[in-house]
Protein backbone atom coordinates (compact mmCIF):
# COMPACT_ATOMS: atom_id res chain seq x y z
CA UNK A 1 0.00 0.00 0.00
CA UNK A 2 0.80 3.74 -0.35
CA UNK A 3 0.80 6.49 2.24
CA UNK A 4 -2.08 8.15 3.51
CA UNK A 5 -2.61 10.42 0.32
CA UNK A 6 -3.06 7.18 -2.05
CA UNK A 7 -5.34 5.45 0.66
CA UNK A 8 -7.56 8.43 0.41
CA UNK A 9 -7.66 8.70 -3.33
CA UNK A 10 -8.48 4.82 -3.73
CA UNK A 11 -11.21 5.56 -0.97
CA UNK A 12 -12.35 8.70 -3.12
CA UNK A 13 -12.86 6.39 -6.58
CA UNK A 14 -14.56 3.07 -4.79
CA UNK A 15 -17.37 5.80 -3.39
CA UNK A 16 -17.77 7.57 -7.20
CA UNK A 17 -18.01 3.62 -8.48
CA UNK A 18 -20.44 3.11 -5.98
CA UNK A 19 -22.23 5.71 -5.65
CA UNK A 20 -22.95 5.47 -9.26
CA UNK A 21 -23.64 2.28 -9.02
CA UNK A 22 -25.95 3.23 -6.58
CA UNK A 23 -27.91 5.31 -8.83
CA UNK A 24 -28.79 2.39 -10.60
CA UNK A 25 -29.92 0.00 -8.21
CA UNK A 26 -31.83 3.05 -6.89
CA UNK A 27 -33.68 3.33 -10.14
CA UNK A 28 -34.13 -0.17 -10.51
CA UNK A 29 -35.71 -0.48 -6.87
CA UNK A 30 -38.58 2.40 -8.54
CA UNK A 31 -40.18 -0.59 -10.72
CA UNK A 32 -42.31 -1.80 -7.81
CA UNK A 33 -43.84 1.07 -6.41
CA UNK A 34 -47.06 1.22 -7.52
CA UNK A 35 -47.19 -1.00 -10.70
CA UNK A 36 -48.29 -4.14 -9.73
CA UNK A 37 -51.97 -3.39 -8.58
CA UNK A 38 -51.49 -4.78 -5.18
CA UNK A 39 -54.72 -5.40 -3.37
CA UNK A 40 -54.04 -4.77 0.17
CA UNK A 41 -51.07 -4.48 2.51
CA UNK A 42 -50.05 -5.41 6.12
CA UNK A 43 -47.73 -6.77 8.01
CA UNK A 44 -47.29 -10.86 8.00
CA UNK A 45 -44.91 -12.95 10.12
CA UNK A 46 -42.72 -15.13 8.03
CA UNK A 47 -42.92 -18.77 8.78
CA UNK A 48 -40.60 -20.70 6.91
CA UNK A 49 -41.72 -24.42 5.44
CA UNK A 50 -40.10 -27.27 6.92
CA UNK A 51 -37.29 -29.09 4.34
CA UNK A 52 -39.31 -30.82 1.80
CA UNK A 53 -42.34 -29.05 2.68
CA UNK A 54 -43.66 -26.82 -0.21
CA UNK A 55 -43.90 -22.81 1.10
CA UNK A 56 -47.71 -21.94 1.59
CA UNK A 57 -49.16 -18.61 -0.80
CA UNK A 58 -48.99 -17.24 2.83
CA UNK A 59 -45.68 -17.49 3.66
CA UNK A 60 -44.28 -16.51 -0.50
CA UNK A 61 -45.73 -12.98 0.17
CA UNK A 62 -44.63 -12.71 3.49
CA UNK A 63 -40.77 -13.26 2.44
CA UNK A 64 -40.96 -11.20 -0.22
CA UNK A 65 -42.60 -8.28 1.20
CA UNK A 66 -40.09 -8.54 4.59
CA UNK A 67 -37.32 -5.66 4.02
CA UNK A 68 -34.88 -7.76 6.48
CA UNK A 69 -34.93 -10.81 4.11
CA UNK A 70 -35.19 -8.82 0.61
CA UNK A 71 -32.10 -6.80 1.73
CA UNK A 72 -29.13 -7.16 -1.11
CA UNK A 73 -26.80 -5.91 1.44
CA UNK A 74 -27.36 -7.97 4.69
CA UNK A 75 -27.63 -11.36 2.06
CA UNK A 76 -24.26 -10.19 0.99
CA UNK A 77 -22.94 -9.83 4.46
CA UNK A 78 -23.27 -13.63 5.53
CA UNK A 79 -22.02 -14.61 2.29
CA UNK A 80 -18.29 -14.69 1.10
CA UNK A 81 -19.38 -15.52 -2.44
CA UNK A 82 -21.90 -13.54 -3.17
CA UNK A 83 -23.19 -12.04 -6.91
CA UNK A 84 -26.81 -9.77 -8.09
CA UNK A 85 -27.50 -9.35 -11.12
CA UNK A 86 -30.57 -7.28 -12.22
CA UNK A 87 -32.00 -7.20 -15.68
CA UNK A 88 -34.52 -4.42 -16.62
CA UNK A 89 -36.52 -3.94 -20.06
CA UNK A 90 -38.92 -1.13 -20.80
CA UNK A 91 -40.68 -0.50 -24.83
CA UNK A 92 -41.82 2.92 -25.38
CA UNK A 93 -43.76 3.84 -28.55
CA UNK A 94 -41.99 0.79 -30.10
CA UNK A 95 -38.55 1.73 -29.05
CA UNK A 96 -37.15 -0.69 -26.10
CA UNK A 97 -34.11 -0.53 -23.97
CA UNK A 98 -32.79 -3.32 -22.01
CA UNK A 99 -30.13 -3.01 -18.75
CA UNK A 100 -28.51 -5.40 -16.82
CA UNK A 101 -26.72 -4.55 -13.87
CA UNK A 102 -23.92 -7.26 -12.25
CA UNK A 103 -22.65 -6.61 -8.68
CA UNK A 104 -20.39 -9.44 -6.93
CA UNK A 105 -17.62 -10.15 -4.59
CA UNK A 106 -15.19 -13.07 -3.89
CA UNK A 107 -13.47 -12.56 -0.46
CA UNK A 108 -11.20 -15.79 -0.81
CA UNK A 109 -9.94 -14.44 -4.12
CA UNK A 110 -10.14 -10.97 -2.84
CA UNK A 111 -11.52 -10.01 -6.03
CA UNK A 112 -14.83 -8.02 -6.54
CA UNK A 113 -16.73 -7.71 -9.85
CA UNK A 114 -18.89 -4.98 -11.36
CA UNK A 115 -20.42 -5.07 -14.95
CA UNK A 116 -23.46 -3.27 -16.82
CA UNK A 117 -24.98 -3.79 -20.21
CA UNK A 118 -27.24 -1.13 -22.31
CA UNK A 119 -28.88 -2.52 -25.38
CA UNK A 120 -31.69 -0.29 -27.03
CA UNK A 121 -32.19 0.72 -30.53
CA UNK A 122 -29.88 3.01 -30.13
CA UNK A 123 -27.07 1.88 -28.44
CA UNK A 124 -25.28 -1.44 -27.33
CA UNK A 125 -22.61 -1.21 -24.53
CA UNK A 126 -21.44 -4.12 -22.41
CA UNK A 127 -18.79 -4.02 -20.18
CA UNK A 128 -17.45 -5.60 -17.05
CA UNK A 129 -14.67 -5.08 -14.61
CA UNK A 130 -12.80 -7.94 -12.24
CA UNK A 131 -10.44 -6.60 -10.17
CA UNK A 132 -8.92 -6.43 -6.40
CA UNK A 133 -5.87 -7.21 -4.28
CA UNK A 134 -4.01 -8.63 -7.35
CA UNK A 135 -2.15 -5.66 -9.34
CA UNK A 136 -3.83 -7.65 -12.79
CA UNK A 137 -7.29 -6.19 -13.91
CA UNK A 138 -9.53 -8.01 -16.83
CA UNK A 139 -11.87 -5.34 -18.40
CA UNK A 140 -14.34 -6.72 -21.06
CA UNK A 141 -15.66 -4.61 -23.53
CA UNK A 142 -18.37 -6.30 -25.46
CA UNK A 143 -16.73 -9.65 -26.47
CA UNK A 144 -13.43 -8.42 -25.76
CA UNK A 145 -11.49 -9.13 -22.50
CA UNK A 146 -8.59 -7.12 -21.30
CA UNK A 147 -5.98 -7.00 -19.01
CA UNK A 148 -5.31 -3.60 -17.20
CA UNK A 149 -2.98 -3.44 -13.97
CA UNK A 150 -2.41 -1.35 -10.56
CA UNK A 151 0.67 -1.47 -9.16
CA UNK A 152 -0.99 -0.68 -5.49
CA UNK A 153 -3.79 -3.32 -5.76
CA UNK A 154 -7.09 -3.20 -2.78
CA UNK A 155 -9.54 -5.80 -2.46
CA UNK A 156 -13.03 -3.66 -1.82
CA UNK A 157 -16.40 -5.29 -0.41
CA UNK A 158 -18.61 -3.38 -3.11
CA UNK A 159 -22.05 -4.24 -0.89
CA UNK A 160 -20.45 -2.66 1.86
CA UNK A 161 -19.53 0.55 0.21
CA UNK A 162 -22.74 0.61 -1.56
CA UNK A 163 -24.41 0.23 2.20
CA UNK A 164 -22.04 3.04 3.18
CA UNK A 165 -23.29 5.13 0.66
CA UNK A 166 -26.84 4.31 1.06
CA UNK A 167 -26.49 6.04 4.35
CA UNK A 168 -25.03 8.83 3.38
CA UNK A 169 -27.41 9.73 1.08
CA UNK A 170 -29.94 8.89 2.75
CA UNK A 171 -28.83 11.73 5.33
CA UNK A 172 -28.04 14.11 3.09
CA UNK A 173 -24.35 13.58 2.76
CA UNK A 174 -24.15 14.10 -1.19
CA UNK A 175 -25.91 16.81 -2.67
CA UNK A 176 -24.83 15.25 -6.25
CA UNK A 177 -26.70 12.26 -6.16
CA UNK A 178 -30.13 12.87 -7.28
CA UNK A 179 -33.01 11.71 -4.76
CA UNK A 180 -33.97 8.15 -6.70
CA UNK A 181 -36.02 6.62 -3.67
CA UNK A 182 -36.64 4.40 -1.89
CA UNK A 183 -33.91 3.21 0.08
CA UNK A 184 -31.68 0.50 -2.27
CA UNK A 185 -31.84 -2.14 0.77
CA UNK A 186 -34.97 -3.30 0.27
CA UNK A 187 -36.14 -4.05 -3.45
CA UNK A 188 -39.31 -2.47 -2.49
CA UNK A 189 -41.63 -5.54 -3.71
CA UNK A 190 -45.10 -4.35 -3.21
CA UNK A 191 -46.52 -8.22 -3.48
CA UNK A 192 -49.37 -8.17 -1.34
CA UNK A 193 -52.94 -9.48 -2.25
CA UNK A 194 -51.28 -12.32 -4.55
CA UNK A 195 -52.24 -15.94 -4.85
CA UNK A 196 -49.23 -17.47 -5.30
CA UNK A 197 -49.16 -21.75 -6.73
CA UNK A 198 -45.89 -22.78 -5.49
CA UNK A 199 -44.19 -26.49 -6.60
CA UNK A 200 -41.04 -28.21 -4.71
CA UNK A 201 -38.39 -30.16 -6.04
CA UNK A 202 -37.77 -32.57 -2.58
CA UNK A 203 -34.19 -33.97 -3.58
CA UNK A 204 -32.75 -30.42 -4.63
CA UNK A 205 -34.99 -28.29 -2.25
CA UNK A 206 -35.97 -26.17 -5.48
CA UNK A 207 -39.18 -24.15 -4.72
CA UNK A 208 -40.67 -21.91 -7.82
CA UNK A 209 -43.89 -19.73 -7.11
CA UNK A 210 -45.68 -18.36 -9.84
CA UNK A 211 -48.41 -15.59 -9.85
CA UNK A 212 -50.33 -12.94 -11.45
CA UNK A 213 -53.03 -10.48 -11.99
CA UNK A 214 -54.54 -8.43 -14.93
CA UNK A 215 -51.63 -6.31 -15.73
CA UNK A 216 -48.11 -8.49 -14.81
CA UNK A 217 -47.00 -12.10 -13.83
CA UNK A 218 -44.18 -13.02 -11.68
CA UNK A 219 -41.95 -16.35 -11.20
CA UNK A 220 -39.98 -16.45 -7.95
CA UNK A 221 -37.31 -19.36 -7.20
CA UNK A 222 -36.20 -20.18 -4.40
CA UNK A 223 -33.06 -22.57 -3.25
CA UNK A 224 -32.10 -24.56 -0.22
CA UNK A 225 -33.90 -24.71 3.41
CA UNK A 226 -35.11 -22.50 4.65
CA UNK A 227 -35.94 -21.33 1.47
CA UNK A 228 -33.11 -18.61 -0.32
CA UNK A 229 -34.48 -16.69 -3.07
CA UNK A 230 -32.42 -16.91 -5.59
CA UNK A 231 -34.55 -15.74 -8.94
CA UNK A 232 -37.56 -13.27 -9.37
CA UNK A 233 -38.62 -12.79 -12.57
CA UNK A 234 -41.74 -9.83 -13.50
CA UNK A 235 -43.14 -9.46 -16.43
CA UNK A 236 -46.12 -7.32 -17.92
CA UNK A 237 -48.67 -9.07 -19.72
CA UNK A 238 -48.27 -6.36 -22.86
CA UNK A 239 -44.81 -7.68 -22.98
CA UNK A 240 -43.31 -4.26 -22.79
CA UNK A 241 -41.86 -4.49 -19.49
CA UNK A 242 -39.90 -6.47 -17.35
CA UNK A 243 -37.51 -7.01 -14.73
CA UNK A 244 -35.22 -10.12 -13.15
CA UNK A 245 -33.13 -10.05 -10.37
CA UNK A 246 -30.94 -13.39 -9.70
CA UNK A 247 -28.72 -13.94 -6.98
CA UNK A 248 -25.85 -16.55 -6.69
CA UNK A 249 -23.48 -17.56 -4.01
CA UNK A 250 -21.01 -20.03 -2.87
CA UNK A 251 -18.28 -21.73 -5.16
CA UNK A 252 -20.33 -20.80 -8.32
CA UNK A 253 -19.73 -17.07 -7.80
CA UNK A 254 -15.52 -17.66 -7.02
CA UNK A 255 -13.50 -15.24 -9.48
CA UNK A 256 -10.16 -14.85 -11.14
CA UNK A 257 -8.15 -13.26 -13.21
CA UNK A 258 -6.49 -14.18 -16.65
CA UNK A 259 -2.83 -12.32 -17.12
CA UNK A 260 -3.19 -13.62 -20.79
CA UNK A 261 -5.54 -11.04 -22.09
CA UNK A 262 -4.31 -8.52 -24.70
CA UNK A 263 -3.06 -5.55 -22.51
CA UNK A 264 -4.57 -2.00 -22.81
CA UNK A 265 -3.01 0.83 -21.37
CA UNK A 266 -3.80 3.39 -18.39
CA UNK A 267 -6.24 6.34 -18.45
CA UNK A 268 -4.38 9.19 -16.63
CA UNK A 269 -7.10 11.00 -15.62
CA UNK A 270 -5.69 14.61 -16.16
CA UNK A 271 -6.75 18.10 -15.87
CA UNK A 272 -4.78 20.02 -19.25
CA UNK A 273 -3.39 23.63 -20.00
CA UNK A 274 -2.11 25.46 -22.40
CA UNK A 275 -1.21 29.26 -21.66
CA UNK A 276 1.32 32.17 -22.70
CA UNK A 277 4.11 32.13 -19.60
CA UNK A 278 4.52 35.22 -17.37
CA UNK A 279 6.86 36.11 -20.73
CA UNK A 280 4.56 36.77 -23.74
CA UNK A 281 6.73 34.79 -26.12
CA UNK A 282 6.60 31.44 -24.17
CA UNK A 283 3.77 28.84 -24.10
CA UNK A 284 3.65 26.41 -21.39
CA UNK A 285 1.66 23.19 -21.76
CA UNK A 286 0.59 21.71 -18.01
CA UNK A 287 -1.50 18.86 -16.71
CA UNK A 288 -1.92 17.80 -13.10
CA UNK A 289 -3.33 14.19 -12.70
CA UNK A 290 -6.91 14.10 -10.53
CA UNK A 291 -8.44 12.55 -7.95
CA UNK A 292 -10.20 10.52 -10.70
CA UNK A 293 -6.89 8.68 -11.21
CA UNK A 294 -7.26 5.53 -9.74
CA UNK A 295 -4.68 3.05 -12.05
CA UNK A 296 -1.16 3.29 -10.32
CA UNK A 297 1.52 2.20 -12.48
CA UNK A 298 5.37 2.69 -12.48
CA UNK A 299 6.84 5.49 -14.02
CA UNK A 300 9.27 3.96 -16.07
CA UNK A 301 6.35 2.47 -17.95
CA UNK A 302 5.34 5.64 -19.49
CA UNK A 303 6.90 8.15 -21.31
CA UNK A 304 6.01 11.74 -22.59
CA UNK A 305 5.70 12.96 -25.85
CA UNK A 306 5.84 16.48 -27.88
CA UNK A 307 3.96 16.14 -31.40
CA UNK A 308 1.43 16.58 -34.07
CA UNK A 309 -0.90 14.51 -35.37
CA UNK A 310 -1.74 13.82 -38.78
CA UNK A 311 -5.22 14.57 -39.89
CA UNK A 312 -4.70 12.41 -42.95
CA UNK A 313 -3.62 8.79 -40.84
CA UNK A 314 -4.03 9.68 -37.30
CA UNK A 315 -0.27 8.90 -36.66
CA UNK A 316 0.68 11.16 -33.80
CA UNK A 317 4.08 12.12 -35.00
CA UNK A 318 6.64 13.32 -31.94
CA UNK A 319 10.15 15.11 -32.27
CA UNK A 320 10.42 14.70 -28.72
CA UNK A 321 10.26 12.12 -26.20
CA UNK A 322 10.84 11.67 -22.26
CA UNK A 323 10.88 8.94 -20.08
CA UNK A 324 9.03 10.26 -16.99
CA UNK A 325 11.85 8.57 -14.88
CA UNK A 326 14.20 11.32 -16.53
CA UNK A 327 11.86 13.70 -14.62
CA UNK A 328 13.16 16.59 -16.83
CA UNK A 329 15.08 17.68 -20.39
CA UNK A 330 15.49 20.18 -23.05
CA UNK A 331 15.77 19.81 -26.72
CA UNK A 332 16.52 22.02 -29.45
CA UNK A 333 13.79 21.84 -32.33
CA UNK A 334 14.68 22.15 -36.08
CA UNK A 335 13.43 25.23 -36.48
CA UNK A 336 15.74 25.99 -34.04
CA UNK A 337 13.38 26.67 -30.72
CA UNK A 338 13.71 25.08 -27.23
CA UNK A 339 11.74 23.21 -24.98
CA UNK A 340 11.70 22.79 -21.75
CA UNK A 341 10.17 19.43 -19.98
CA UNK A 342 9.33 19.03 -16.41
CA UNK A 343 7.48 15.86 -14.56
CA UNK A 344 7.06 16.43 -10.98
CA UNK A 345 6.60 13.10 -8.56
CA UNK A 346 3.95 14.87 -6.43
CA UNK A 347 4.87 11.88 -3.27
CA UNK A 348 8.18 10.51 -4.96
CA UNK A 349 7.72 7.10 -5.18
CA UNK A 350 8.10 6.25 -8.57
CA UNK A 351 4.16 5.91 -9.25
CA UNK A 352 2.18 7.61 -11.98
CA UNK A 353 -0.37 8.36 -9.24
CA UNK A 354 -3.30 11.60 -8.38
CA UNK A 355 -1.29 14.86 -7.65
CA UNK A 356 1.84 14.10 -10.70
CA UNK A 357 2.02 16.62 -12.94
CA UNK A 358 4.09 17.45 -15.86
CA UNK A 359 5.42 21.37 -17.28
CA UNK A 360 6.53 21.40 -20.91
CA UNK A 361 7.35 25.02 -21.83
CA UNK A 362 8.73 26.57 -25.86
CA UNK A 363 9.83 29.67 -27.20
CA UNK A 364 8.23 28.42 -29.96
CA UNK A 365 5.45 30.84 -32.46
CA UNK A 366 4.44 27.33 -33.63
CA UNK A 367 3.90 25.90 -29.95
CA UNK A 368 -0.05 26.54 -29.93
CA UNK A 369 -0.09 23.81 -33.05
CA UNK A 370 1.44 21.07 -30.54
CA UNK A 371 -0.07 18.19 -28.13
CA UNK A 372 1.46 16.31 -25.57
CA UNK A 373 0.16 12.89 -24.80
CA UNK A 374 1.79 9.79 -23.03
CA UNK A 375 3.37 6.57 -24.01
CA UNK A 376 2.57 3.20 -22.02
CA UNK A 377 5.10 0.82 -23.27
CA UNK A 378 4.01 -1.58 -20.85
CA UNK A 379 0.86 -1.74 -23.00
CA UNK A 380 2.21 -0.55 -26.12
CA UNK A 381 -0.01 1.64 -27.22
CA UNK A 382 -1.17 5.54 -25.94
CA UNK A 383 -2.55 5.73 -22.30
CA UNK A 384 -6.08 6.00 -22.78
CA UNK A 385 -7.52 2.70 -21.68
CA UNK A 386 -10.86 1.70 -20.82
CA UNK A 387 -10.95 0.86 -17.01
CA UNK A 388 -12.43 4.34 -15.53
CA UNK A 389 -14.96 4.84 -17.93
CA UNK A 390 -16.92 2.07 -16.33
CA UNK A 391 -17.95 5.12 -13.84
CA UNK A 392 -19.27 6.98 -16.85
CA UNK A 393 -21.52 3.90 -18.11
CA UNK A 394 -22.65 3.65 -14.20
CA UNK A 395 -24.00 7.06 -14.64
CA UNK A 396 -25.41 6.96 -18.12
CA UNK A 397 -27.43 3.82 -16.78
CA UNK A 398 -28.75 5.68 -13.98
CA UNK A 399 -29.80 8.64 -15.92
CA UNK A 400 -31.66 6.49 -18.81
CA UNK A 401 -33.18 4.39 -16.80
CA UNK A 402 -34.66 6.39 -13.46
CA UNK A 403 -35.48 9.35 -16.54
CA UNK A 404 -37.30 6.51 -18.26
CA UNK A 405 -38.74 4.15 -15.94
CA UNK A 406 -39.84 7.04 -13.29
CA UNK A 407 -42.28 8.13 -16.04
CA UNK A 408 -43.17 4.66 -16.68
CA UNK A 409 -43.91 3.07 -13.23
CA UNK A 410 -43.47 5.68 -10.47
CA UNK A 411 -47.28 6.52 -10.39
Amino acid sequence: MKGAVTTINRVQFSERIVKSALMLLLAFSLLFVGCLDSFGSGEIDVVVAKPGDAMTSAQVEAYLNDASIMNLTAMAASEEQFRVEIYSKETNDGESMELTYIIGKDEIAQLYETGMAIESDMVGIEYTAIQGASKDINVRMGNQWLLARDEIPEYVDPFVQLSEVEEDQSSGGDENLPDLTPELDSLNLDLTGFDWTVTIDVPSLQQVATSSNNTHSIMVEFLEAPARLHELEINSNDGNEAFKVTIVWGAEVALSLNNSYPRTSVLMEMEKDISLGSSQDIIVFSGVLTANHIQDVLMDEIELRIGIEDVQTEEFNYFHSMLLTNLTSNVTDAYGDWWDVEWADADGDGIVSSGDSYTVSTNSSYGWDYEVRFYDYWADAYEGGPLPGFELLFLLGAVLFAASFRRTFHY
